[in-house]
């Protein structure tokens, strides 16, 4: 009877299985370690769905992915560019918080820089840590390839209000931003931008003050740390809507709450000016663009 009772369960839990829905996720570096894991468990379990998820891949890949439908939603470190043929079929809604971070190797002896200065030595015009108080050496500038890379691009938006500048035309170029912690956490010399929920968990690598102020989620949520950097989720105009769902689960209060469980600053707590009225609009966005 035992016997019997045992197959009919594994028989049981094997249909179950077969008429489970499933989603194929292109998460970026950032959000795959931010929050993905936990919220794709959180949803297969309410909607007895499967989600399969990449484990390489930048916002470009991840973009490119749903663009091309090889992917039912993605998630990435900024929003879409709308002029740009692989992306004007996509919408993006925001879902989470994430911040700049300009790392180094722990050797160096700068804990604290200031935005003008990131910016003079983004574009060449600092080029010794001597002018940071550091040693005489010179600065060894890390960037990703690409200047439409997630915190590439957020960076160029935020800093200098262009999306377009050139970077240092000296500095290494890396294809993604675990390479470039990679490269920090082996050059003493080194400097480069990240987001600081990648580089927070990296032990390799020491990120810097900026203007006096740590990256940390409170200051993030209320705004003092100046450089927050919105973390998204993508879909395709025509996105079948179990993927629809699961944007409206994240920006669930339910949804929201497991965001804000991984150390990521959600949407909801926010306190900086103007973040109530931004979940508010990430909210109706979602419902008219899925109606």
């Amino acid at each position: 009877m035992k016997k019997i009772s045992t197959i009919v369960l594994v028989t049981a839990l094997f249909s179950l299985a077969l008429n489970a829905e499933e989603l194929k996720m292109y998460a970026c570096g950032v959000t795959r370690v931010a929050f993905m894991k936990e919220l794709n468990e959180a949803f297969e379990k309410k909607f007895k769905a499967k989600i399969t998820m990449n484990e390489h891949g930048g916002d470009l890949f991840v973009l490119k992915g749903v663009h091309k439908k090889e992917a039912d939603i993605g998630s990435g470190c900024r929003d879409t560019i709308k002029d740009d043929l692989d992306e004007k079929d996509l919408w993006s809604t925001q879902v989470a918080w994430g911040a700049l971070s300009f790392i180094v190797h722990p050797k160096n002896k700068v804990d604290n820089i200031s935005t003008e200065n990131v910016k003079k030595i983004l574009t060449g015009k600092i080029k010794n840590w001597k002018e940071l108080g550091g040693e005489d050496k010179a600065i060894h500038l890390i960037i990703r390839e690409s200047k439409n890379s997630g915190i590439g691009r957020t960076a160029r938006e935020l800093l200098f209000k262009n999306p377009k500048i050139e970077f240092g035309k000296e500095a290494k170029q890396v294809k993604s931003s675990g390479f470039v912690r990679e490269a920090v956490g082996a050059d003493e010399d080194s400097f480069a931008i990240d987001n600081i929920i990648s580089s927070s968990k990296d032990k390799k690598i020491k990120i810097l003050k900026v203007d006096g102020i740590k990256a940390t989620k409170e200051n993030i949520l209320a705004n003092k740390y100046k450089l927050r950097q919105a973390l998204y989720l993508y879909l395709h105009s025509d996105s079948q809507n179990f993927a629809k769902k699961y944007i409206d689960f994240a920006l669930s209060e339910e949804g929201q709450k497991i965001i804000s469980k991984t150390g990521t600053a959600n949407l909801e707590e926010a306190t900086g000016k103007g973040d109530e009225e931004n979940l508010i609009f990430q909210n109706l966005q979602f419902d008219v663009k899925t109606k």
